[in-house]
């Protein structure tokens, strides 16, 4: 399935000879050092699998791409989520890095003379010459899924660090399992630990599939239980996370050149920086007058939003799938009873396909402000948008600030704009 990803995206291009990346990809094949093979019952499964993780601290040329599917479920709500993932370094050659999720794809390409970053829902991508010293790395506020990169480079290490998560291991009976058609004999070791450096009790475990040929992780499960939400310390989520590595490869196999090359599709553009065009119409908002919109409240009634008039009001657009909306609402709870006294009228507008369960989330939760369901007319008045979304009205009806994503310090910046009520300190 990888596969067939890589050769979508790529499409070759004549390009000079490959520059050495001598600084950040060691020249020279790798050998995958000799592990001990557990043998009995008595065997030491966690010095085991510590050698393991080990091989991929050192990890210098590799091919790693995996498949990976997350399941969070709350009191309240459940998230699914699935992802795909690859990590392609060939010292000498380049590196090739891929995220594909719920996000959005982003891929990273490097010959060792020019790196492209390209990310397809924006049709926009990024050519310079490429840095001795890696592979550019993705900095906020880039959207999730151009910042998903970051991951993919590093694998290696996001696999040798699971070693701090584990407690204690054993052994359990040998598998076989079909990865593209092969099949892998396996050792299978289980796992028990905290996660560390976290003033909650979360537990976490996992199952590892260990390839007993290359001593390589072909797949894994993780399971997390607790207050996984910093933000809700008093609620308990269970999350549960099954990735499947479809090439796992630490040696120095030699790549196609096409691998580390990229030719942009005619639809793309050629940009300084990746940016979101739905930003630049939602910012457009600003100094216009608020929409005469009607909100449909839980008990039938119709709420005009110009009935509010003469009070600066929030409109808050969110939905119960979104996990960083219902991340957001405790800091959102915080900011509304600082500004309610002072006047602000807070809105939430759910944007779930059906309003009943909005209307159950809200009262499981007691949010303090009201919420009414997003109506195809009520989103037809503003632009397309991710959530949560934020659109400030002040007293006169006029829109001061419209910004996807929470952002406490832009929202405090704009509450104080509002007027020397807002400005106090609360």
């Amino acid at each position: 399935m990888l596969g067939q990803l890589k050769s979508a995206v790529v499409i070759p291009v004549c390009l000079a000879l490959a520059l050495l990346l001598t600084l950040c990809l060691p020249v020279g094949a790798q050998r995958t050092p000799a592990l001990k093979d557990p043998a009995g019952t008595n065997s030491d499964a966690l010095a085991f699998l510590n050698e393991v993780f080990e091989l991929y601290a050192h990890a210098t040329s590799y091919d790693l791409e995996s498949v990976e599917e997350q399941t969070l479920t709350g009191e309240f709500s459940r998230l699914w989520t699935k992802s795909l993932t690859i990590a392609i370094v060939e010292p000498g050659k380049g590196f090739r890095f891929e995220a594909h999720g719920h996000s959005g794809s982003a891929v990273q390409i490097s010959n060792g003379k020019t790196e492209w970053i390209y990310y397809p829902p924006f049709q926009q991508y990024i050519e310079h010459a490429a840095a001795t010293t890696g592979p550019t790395p993705i900095h906020p506020p880039a959207t999730p899924g151009l910042y998903s990169l970051n991951t993919a480079q590093r694998t290696p290490k996001v696999l040798s660090d699971l070693r701090k998560l584990v407690g204690t291991a054993a052994y359990g009976p040998e598998e076989t399992i079909e990865v593209n058609g092969k099949s892998i004999a396996c050792k299978i070791i289980r796992t028990e630990g905290e996660l560390p450096q976290s003033s909650a009790h979360i537990i976490t475990g996992f199952t590892f599939w260990v390839d007993q040929k290359t001593h390589l992780i072909r797949k894994m499960t993780e399971l997390r239980k607790g207050p996984l939400n910093p933000t809700e310390p008093d609620m308990n989520y269970v999350m549960e996370r099954h990735t499947l590595f479809t090439i796992a490869d630490l040696d120095a196999v030699p790549q196609a050149d096409e691998t580390f090359t990229f030719t942009p599709p005619m639809t793309a553009s050629l940009v300084e920086k990746i940016e979101d065009p739905m930003s630049a119409a939602i910012g457009q908002l600003v100094g216009k007058q608020a929409p005469e919109i009607r909100l449909k409240a839980t008990d039938g009634k119709d709420v005009f939003l110009k009935s509010f008039q003469g009070k600066p009001v929030l409109l808050d657009f969110w939905a119960t799938w979104c996990l960083p909306c219902v991340e957001s609402l405790p800091a959102l709870e915080k900011l509304y009873r600082e500004t309610a006294k002072r006047g602000l009228i807070f809105l939430s507008l759910d944007q779930d396909e059906q309003p009943r369960t909005a209307e159950e989330f809200w009262s499981g939760h007691n949010e303090p402000w009201p919420n009414f369901h997003a109506t195809v007319d009520t989103l037809d008045h503003f632009p397309k948008h991710g959530i949560p979304y934020f659109v400030l009205v002040d007293a006169s009806g006029q829109i001061v600030f419209s910004a996807a994503g929470f952002d406490e310090t832009a929202l405090r910046a704009a509450f104080a704009k509002l007027g020397p009520a807002f400005t106090a300190t609360p």
